[in-house]
């Protein structure tokens, strides 16, 4: 038998490679989204990190601020922008063009919640402030004295916050963007107080139109004890100009490395004449939280199930009495312990 040659592939004139710029980029955002997911199913839910816990300040982790960052399965590092970039990558502030305002609820597992989060970017040129505050508030505890007998309770509560200043600005033609933040973080636990400073700094390359790289590293400036760090590095690009991926590696320091994959579906704008639908899912690799127990399955189980997957949508429209509205939901499953769903308004004018 003999031996087939290779064929020879002309590239079109001005293109690079076959199919362009924009071909390029699909096969490196498919590379990369396959080395992702191949990471996350190799690495299923599994026992509880031995470090999960040491660190402080771990509600910072809980994905406050972005509806659409849960959604996408917290693959965002390269995705955010405005007001809701300074608790995912402080870079992405650069990239408002109007001011704009965030307001986001999050309903979390076992009653914990917060019920107060907000976010402003003021742009002037191009560089861009931003500042956010959260508050997280727990009570209703189950309290005892030393000798497991009840006792007043009223006083035993959780009372966390933060509050945010940020900067960003873009260089190399808007190629390059580069942010950083300062945040006081403060926790109440049960009368236990600890106030900490600490920063951000993250940077985002987009090469072009299709493709962008992100980076990020969060609360350094403090001891683990006080509040864990955070890096994450991620990409993200558009196909098909209709159909978003993108991927995040993270790794905190009181815990074990996690992928995530995030996949968004922006509907054509020609369905409803006043804005875009986006319909979004994310997979994150995670530990194990137990199993749902029938009668607490959600309607659409097994999707709504296992704590890897999550979920949701976006609605925005540019003719709401002059201002650019964007309405965002989140609903992901943490396994035996219940369901965590997000909402978050945003505000360009």
């Amino acid at each position: 038998m003999k031996a087939m040659r290779p064929l020879a592939v002309r590239a079109a004139p001005g293109a690079t490679g076959s199919q362009g710029p924009r071909g390029i980029a699909a096969l490196l955002i498919r590379a990369a989204l396959a080395a992702g997911l191949a990471a996350a199913w190799a690495a299923p839910a599994r026992a509880i990190d031995p470090g999960a816990g040491t660190g402080g300040a771990s509600f910072m982790k809980m994905g406050l601020g972005s509806a659409r960052a849960i959604a996408l399965g917290r693959a965002y590092v390269a995705l955010a922008e405005g007001a809701d970039a300074l608790t995912w990558n402080p870079a992405g502030l650069a990239l408002a063009q109007q001011r704009e305002f965030a307001y986001s609820c999050y309903r979390y597992i076992q009653e914990v919640g917060s019920p107060f989060y907000m976010g402003y970017a003021h742009p002037f040129g191009r560089t861009v402030f931003g500042v956010n505050f959260a508050y997280l508030k727990v009570d209703g505890f189950d309290a005892r004295d030393e000798q497991g007998r009840p006792a007043d309770s009223a006083a035993v509560r959780v009372q966390d916050g933060f509050l945010t200043l940020s900067v960003a600005r873009s260089f190399w033609y808007e190629k390059l963007f580069v942010g950083g933040s300062l945040r006081g973080i403060h926790e109440d636990n049960a009368g236990t107080i600890h106030d900490i400073l600490v920063g951000d700094f993250g940077t985002l390359l987009k090469p072009n139109q299709y493709i962008t790289f992100g980076f990020a590293s969060q609360n350094f400036g403090s001891g683990v004890s006080r509040a864990a760090q955070v890096a994450r590095f991620g990409a993200a690009g558009r196909v098909f100009d209709l159909l978003t991926l993108s991927g995040e590696v993270s790794k905190a320091s009181d815990n074990s490395t996690r992928a995530g994959l995030g996949f968004e579906f922006v509907m054509p704008e020609d369905i409803i004449q006043v804005g875009q639908i986006s319909l979004r899912a994310g997979f994150r690799s995670c530990d194990d939280m137990g199993q749902v127990l029938e009668d607490d399955r959600h309607f659409m189980y097994p999707l709504i199930g296992p704590p890897q997957w999550s979920f949701g949508f976006g609605l925005y429209t540019a003719q709401a009495f002059g201002y650019g509205v964007g309405l965002d939901y989140s609903l992901i499953s943490m396994g035996a312990l219940g369901r965590a769903d997000q909402i978050s308004l945003k505000v360009k004018f």
